[in-house]
């Protein structure tokens, strides 16, 4: 997926104000527990009618998964990281490893089968709405296991970050991260209720299962999806934020995204922030932008960026690449894309301030 971002976020992030010059507290990775597939993008001019024969207008090979796809955004952005995760060798392999190494996203950790199948997702992308429909295959690979973690050195990071699935696996996990952090501690605080936490945990909780709801109390951070907000019960996102909060942590960081609505949060404190979401004139690919938020707001958030900064820059960075296919990489064409972000910012920023007068 994140190939077609490539080069943007390093260029855009110079011109967000503050972030670029903010010093890491840590010099650690940030480690991406989660999913890495092959992705076929078909790019077609309008989403074709049931059983019609339509020609494509390009298609494309690319390395797709939530947590890979976070990798990707943290990477450009100025982020050390790595995926961990279970890799086929069967088919496809050197296409997702190539593609790591071009990002300089460390894979060192990850498992690899000789005899199983790579996970595969065939999507499909209107370029007259942008809309992205995801057919997906995971026919024998095997999740991560608990063994496969505890092979980890946890001193080579400052974050974790869990795609939500394989839930028994990754609450095991998540114990053995907590029972190190009860012998550890940073060197700086981390701001967000974190205290001298050394390995903050987030989860990014996307699919609509009702055993993913036994992930929620275990996070410092929740990145909780629309399609799961919805499962729940949820019409938008305050209603997300007071419902997770309920079986969150007292003090957990709850952020919800909804696409074009922007992204809302709730702090350690209670204080509830929000973004607008930066949306191009026309959005030609919505492709792994959910994944790109999450990335992003990852980014300031470990980097110490306050809880609202870190949500615009994860929906500044997302609309960026919903115009990605569209652009060019010149640096006038990033630079013009972020300007129309911030003048919706402004927008923004005005309207809620006429609300208080």
């Amino acid at each position: 997926m994140m190939s077609s971002i490539h080069d943007v976020c390093g260029s855009v992030l110079s011109h967000i104000p503050g972030v670029g010059s903010s010093a890491s507290p840590e010099h650690g990775k940030v480690l991406c527990v989660g999913l890495a597939c092959l992705d076929s993008i078909h790019v077609v001019k309008t989403f074709p009618v049931e059983d019609t024969d339509v020609r494509c207008v390009s298609v494309r090979l690319q390395r797709g998964g939530n947590a890979s796809n976070n990798c990707t955004v943290l990477s450009q952005l100025g982020a050390p990281c790595e995926f961990l995760g279970t890799l086929s060798k069967k088919q496809y392999l050197s296409v997702v490893v190539d593609d790591f190494k071009a990002y300089n996203i460390c894979i060192n950790n990850c498992i690899y089968y000789e005899a199983c199948d790579a996970p595969m997702s065939v999507v499909i992308i209107s370029q007259t709405t942008g809309s992205r429909t995801i057919i997906h295959s995971n026919k024998n690979l095997p999740e991560l296991t608990l063994d496969d973690f505890k092979k980890l050195d946890m001193s080579q990071y400052s974050w974790i970050h869990f795609e939500g699935r394989n839930v028994e696996e990754v609450v095991s996990m998540i114990e053995l991260v907590e029972f190190w952090n009860e012998n550890h501690i940073s060197e700086h605080d981390r701001g967000h209720g974190l205290g001298h936490k050394a390995l903050p945990i987030s989860i990014e909780i996307e699919k609509p299962r009702a055993e993913m709801q036994d992930l929620i109390p275990w996070a410092d951070v929740l990145f909780i999806g629309k399609d799961f907000a919805e499962f729940c019960g949820c019409t938008n996102m305050s209603e997300t934020l007071k419902k997770i909060a309920q079986d969150a942590k007292p003090n957990a960081t709850i952020i919800s995204a909804w696409g074009e609505q922007g992204a809302m949060a709730r702090g350690h404190d209670g204080t509830v922030v929000q973004s607008p979401a930066f949306c191009p004139h026309k959005v030609l690919d919505t492709l792994g932008a959910g994944d790109t938020f999450c990335g992003a707001a990852i980014f300031g958030l470990s980097r110490g960026k306050s809880l609202q900064d870190s949500i615009i820059l994860g929906c500044q960075i997302a609309g960026i690449k919903k115009l990605i296919s569209e652009i060019s990489r010149k640096e006038t064409g990033q630079k013009k894309s972020l300007q129309g972000a911030h003048q919706k910012e402004d927008e923004y920023n005005l309207a809620k301030e006429q609300e208080t007068i």
